[in-house]
């Protein structure tokens, strides 16, 4: 075990050293006596007296790289011991990547130290000694604080600890990213591991540094093979695992370095199967998108329907590169090579096999969004769309579990669907596509997402359909999408013409609906004194405050001096949904169009009225029950619905 004292003042680095002499024994390098010895050689002696040191770079690099070299030679010699080194010239040396912990002290009370010549050295930070990333810092340690027991705790836990963690970065040509990739897994906290670069036929460089970086830590292992793919490229990595643990990490992202540790400690605590982070997207423009905010409160999930609802509604995430999985319980789970969104599916066989989840809120993980190298590298293809027959599938075999898990196949299937439609209109909006091309297929996706939100109870529960609707409204608009060939349902609804309207008005406005829908009955009465209790009602059901409804209906009743009001049983075909208000959230693109045709085109003949007293029309299939109640419990001449049919 190699510890670092980096950039430490004096008299921490002295009670660090006391503490782990006493707890675990050590091998202490002083680098000044080192320094001492280099400086007393002829060769270096001669330079020191000759030049003027403090200003010849090319002399205090040299003295940096010979301490490192002997230092080196002395870690080699002792393979077996604990070697503390407390030198900061050793930042950006291969010692230093190489320690094991590399302590920080943060506290302010100590005076440092450090001789002329390291200051010197430390302060040609564009030369010699650019200051280091604190992440890079294992652990930080406060003297003013119990710092004995973290320290303690930390060794056991990430030094001492004989859990191995097998990690698996299949690599195919991320040669510019690869470095900081792996760097960032050899630089975990955690130190038991086993790192195994397989390297998917790559045609850049990425096999060349694969091999150095094996060179420079013996937990590296590095695996070529001819091209195979994502999947089949884990499904290796799984068969050559020798972990308790087991985590992929693609080769173009980077990982924080305390993301094994607590997805372990996690892991550990819970026993789980699987142990999530979160993540941070880095988008191609350059923003950062914190996924944890998106997050639930759920901590552990298990049972299959708490998983499958986890899954469908995201707080089980897609990828399977934030995860940390116990090996014995997915080794016989292999990725689908012919899958579109192997991780999707992983992930719900997963759930579906009752495997538990233990969930971490925290984005440990880096996921970055490379830029295309032409402007039609990352081009949908027919591939794409395989994700809707893998998406009906999922559904039909979720929903076969029992009703009880409806919300979560429709969500699943919807997920898919929306995966489809954002993916072409990426390339639609970019003009990468040609002219008609996969219109047939995303007029088929389009249809299979206004199929389902038509079927659907409550469509509340689907994730951003405001922007779905609206990608679907602008195809549409674009012509991309035939509103024609677009599915529909007739919806039963129940119309209500209130008494600001005159004789002559609602005459003309049972012209407008006629044109719009199909009317079934239509009942004039006059309410009486019934009229206000009828409309508050009305107005309750669709959260009112209380008493203004009374307000309106009274204002009115006064100018007109009746109670009178057309009660309509329609059926109005619809095929589209938009989000009209906070109030209602979403209706029906046709019944939204024909209650607000109507109010807006009879406010403007009426001197005094209520909005909302010109046209009432319900939306869904609750409300039309709700208002049919109401209809029959005050007009006996409606009849209405029976048994739930017109």
């Amino acid at each position: 075990m190699i510890i670092g004292l980096t950039n430490n003042n004096q008299s921490g680095k002295q009670k660090i050293s006391n503490f782990i002499e006493k707890k675990y024994g050590f091998k202490y390098i002083d680098i000044d006596k080192v320094l001492e010895n280099i400086l007393k050689e002829k060769f270096y002696l001669d330079e020191f007296n000759n030049c003027n040191w403090k200003d010849n770079i090319s002399f205090l690099l040299n003295i940096r790289n010979e301490i490192d070299k002997r230092i080196n030679n002395i870690v080699k010699n002792h393979p077996n011991e604990v070697i503390v080194l407390d030198y900061s010239l050793l930042e950006d040396t291969y010692i230093f990547n190489n320690c094991d912990i590399l302590i920080k002290n943060i506290s302010n009370n100590s005076i440092d130290n450090t001789s002329e010549i390291e200051m010197v050295m430390n302060d040609r930070k564009n030369s010699i000694h650019a200051k280091y990333d604190n992440s890079k810092y294992h652990i930080e340690l406060d003297m003013d604080s119990d710092w004995e027991n973290k320290l303690e705790e930390y060794i056991n836990f990430n030094i001492n600890n004989d859990t191995k963690v097998t990690v698996v970065v299949p690599i195919y040509n991320t040669c510019d990213y690869l470095p900081k990739c792996i760097n960032s897994i050899t630089n975990q906290t955690y130190r038991n591991l086993e790192i195994i670069l397989i390297n998917d036929g790559s045609t850049d460089e990425s096999l060349k540094i694969c091999n150095f970086l094996a060179e420079k830590d013996n937990r590296v292992k590095v695996v070529t093979q001819k091209n195979m793919g994502l999947s089949e490229t884990r499904n290796r990595g799984m068969e050559l695992a020798t972990g308790e643990y087991i985590c992929f990490i693609d080769s173009d992202d980077y990982i924080e370095k305390e993301m094994i540790e607590t997805l372990l400690k996690t892991a550990k605590k819970t026993n789980a199967d699987v142990c999530e982070s979160s993540f941070y997207i880095h988008m191609k423009d350059g923003n950062i998108k914190d996924v944890s905010c998106e997050q639930k409160g759920i901590k552990f999930v298990e049972g299959k329907l708490d998983l499958i609802n986890s899954y469908s509604d995201a707080t089980i995430l897609i990828p399977a590169w934030d995860k940390l999985y116990k090996l014995s319980a997915i080794k016989d789970f292999k990725f689908d090579k012919n899958c579109f969104k192997e991780d999707s599916d992983y992930i719900y066989r997963l759930c579906m096999a009752e495997k538990t989840f233990a969930l971490v809120n925290i984005p440990f993980y880096h996921y970055i969004k490379r830029k295309s190298v032409s402007l039609t590298g990352n081009k949908i293809s027919d591939r794409l769309f395989t994700l809707q027959d893998w998406g009906k599938e999922a559904y039909k075999n979720t929903l076969a579990l029992g009703e009880e898990y409806r919300d979560a196949a429709e969500k699943i299937l919807y997920n898919s669907l929306v995966h489809i439609l954002r993916n072409y209109m990426r390339d639609y909006k970019n003009n990468i596509l040609k002219e008609n091309e996969f219109k047939d297929e995303i007029q088929n996706v389009v249809n299979d997402i206004i199929s389902l939100l038509l079927k659907a109870k409550n469509v509340k529960k689907f994730r951003k359909l405001d922007e779905v609707l609206s990608i679907i409204n602008e195809l549409k608009d674009d012509n991309v999408i035939e509103k024609d060939k677009m599915p529909s349902i007739e919806l039963p609804c129940v119309g209500i013409l209130w008494n600001s309207l005159s004789k002559e008005m609602i005459e003309e406005a049972m012209k407008f609906i006629k044109e719009r829908a199909t009317i079934n009955e239509c009942v004039s009465v006059d309410l009486k004194d019934k009229y206000r209790e009828f409309i508050n009602e009305i107005y309750l059901y669709n959260n009112e405050f209380e008493g203004i409804p009374v307000i309106k209906s009274g204002t009115l009743i006064d100018r007109y001096d009746s109670n009178t009001i057309v009660i309509l049983n329609l059926i109005v075909k619809v095929s589209n949904y938009l989000y009209f208000n906070k109030l209602k959230g979403f209706m029906f693109e046709e019944i939204a169009e024909l209650k607000s045709f109507i109010r807006k085109y009879f406010k403007y003949k009426i001197r005094d009225y209520a909005y909302d007293n010109i046209f009432h029309l319900t939306v869904d299939d609750e409300e039309y029950e709700y208002t049919d109640e109401i209809c029959k419990k005050y007009i006996k001449d409606y009849r209405g619905i029976k048994n739930g049919k017109q």
